[in-house]
């Protein structure tokens, strides 16, 4: 038995590794020649160029590996089928689940490398490839923003203005809206512009109003600005994704949009995929070792159809499901797992009626 499922792994690998340098290459010179023109037009050498791939290298691995262990595990058994190989071992009495199991084992750890992978090394390779992409496309990247509405202290203080130059930390026609534990306004802030002055934003030619539990509303004079302490990065033009953060930024990110107000169910949804992508490796096995003793022609290009039909398939369902939880239609958590959960169930289906 043992001799049987060393044998497979022996056949698995060698195809396994040469699938996933062929991915990665067609990543690579994708993602090359995608921003070649504008390269070329910012004149970008080509040791900065080499910088780049490198840079993407983690990123390109992240892609691969799933469609690189289905590719090659439904090409394993189509090629053990097609030889009659498969027919043998069924035959001397060794079940299906018994001899792929070292093979699922394999995929099994696989994703659980991957989640370490992409939390302690793509991150920091992703972080560092964007910024100089940014570089050398956006030599100058404008933060600046317009029509701004932010929440901060959980609603008791928001913030309305017409624009944000991040240059001089400077909000122009401000208005800052001050309410009480239950939501009903207290204090209403009026000013030509506000800018940033170590820990505190003051505003300038502002209007005070205060408004009493008689509806009555008084003018004063004066107010304490350190109660606008909100930090200018909050007003920049959002470029922040979870796709940079490690999963301890990434948590801390989102609770500080729960914190202010702000939307945060796209954000909680990527932050569920983290873990939820890694493991799509140990899905494909399943259905690759039912499906892939199924081939017994032309297994080189069936094996790599099947393998790109599935791979879109359960793409475009998890785009879908994360565009529900964008929209909160569905949790963040079943817009992460669902696409993972389906395929899960598909698999164990397929493997019951495989050939065994």
């Amino acid at each position: 038995m043992k001799i049987l499922q060393r044998y497979l792994l022996q056949l698995f690998f060698p195809v396994f590794v040469i699938t996933i340098l062929f991915f990665i290459l067609l990543l690579q010179l994708g993602d090359l020649f995608l921003n070649l023109p504008q390269y070329l037009q910012n004149q970008a050498r080509f040791v900065t160029l080499l910088r780049v791939m490198y840079l993407y290298l983690p990123k390109c691995i992240s892609f691969a590996m799933p469609l690189s262990v289905l590719f090659a595990s439904s090409y394993t058994m189509g090629n053990m089928y097609a030889k009659n190989e498969l027919t043998s071992i069924f035959a001397s009495g060794m079940p299906l689940t018994v001899l792929v199991a070292p093979l699922v084992l394999c995929g099994f750890l696989l994703s659980i490398g991957m989640f370490y992978f992409e939390d302690r090394i793509l991150i920091h390779f992703q972080k560092q490839k964007i910024a100089l992409v940014n570089s050398i496309l956006e030599p100058q990247q404008n933060l600046n923003s317009s029509d701004l509405v932010i929440l901060s202290e959980s609603g008791k203080v928001v913030y309305f203005a017409d624009y944000y130059d991040d240059t001089q930390k400077e909000l122009s026609n401000v208005l800052i809206v001050m309410r009480t534990e239950a939501g009903d306004i207290s204090t209403v802030i009026k000013g030509n512009s506000a800018r940033w002055q170590d820990d505190h934003w003051v505003v300038t030619d502002k209007s005070i109003y205060t408004f009493t539990a008689d509806n009555e509303v008084l003018y004063q004079d004066s107010i304490d600005e350190k109660l606008f302490s909100e930090p200018p990065e909050t007003f920049q033009r959002n470029i922040t994704s979870i796709d940079e953060m490690t999963i301890a930024q990434a948590k801390l990110f989102i609770n500080n949009l729960k914190k202010m107000g702000l939307p945060y169910h796209e954000y909680l949804s990527q932050y569920y995929r983290r873990f939820s992508f890694p493991f799509t490796t140990f899905i494909v096995l399943f259905f690759s070792v039912s499906i892939g003793g199924r081939f017994k022609k032309n297994i080189l290009l069936m094996s790599l159809l099947f393998s790109l039909a599935l791979a879109v398939l359960y793409y475009v369902t998890e785009m879908m499901t994360m565009l529900f939880a964008k929209w909160e239609y569905i949790s963040p958590l079943a817009g992460a797992f669902l696409p993972l959960l389906i395929f899960t169930f598909l698999s164990i289906a397929m493997l019951r009626i495989a050939r065994t």
